[in-house]
């Protein structure tokens, strides 16, 4: 969920984070998110999961609401797109395709 007014995207589970970091940082949020990924393999893996995410991006909010550990503030498109490039290589790796002819 986007709040427009405050440029808030509720981002749910997608950058879950392992620890008790602070509720808000301006601190990267990408890399403790794929260490929780790498621990727990919670997200749905598959081809298009970079294309939907870099769909959230063009939102460009400026908070980053995290469930599952500190939210961020900052460039949260660019956080988004960061995340979106991690889980392409994730899902390359496991899929062995092009993804960007996938999501075509």
């Amino acid at each position: 969920m986007y709040e427009e007014s405050t440029g808030t995207l509720l981002c749910g589970d997608l950058f879950t984070q392992v620890g008790n970091g602070p509720a808000l940082t301006q601190a990267d949020i990408v890399g403790p998110a794929m260490q929780a990924e790498d621990l727990f393999q919670y997200s749905s893996l598959n081809p298009g999961m970079g294309t939907t995410i870099r769909a959230l991006a063009d939102l460009a909010p400026r908070t980053l609401a995290v469930m599952h550990g500190s939210s961020y503030a900052g460039d949260g498109a660019a956080a988004l797109r960061a995340l979106a490039d991690e889980y392409d290589r994730l899902a390359l790796a496991r899929f062995e395709m092009p993804l960007r002819a996938v999501a075509a």
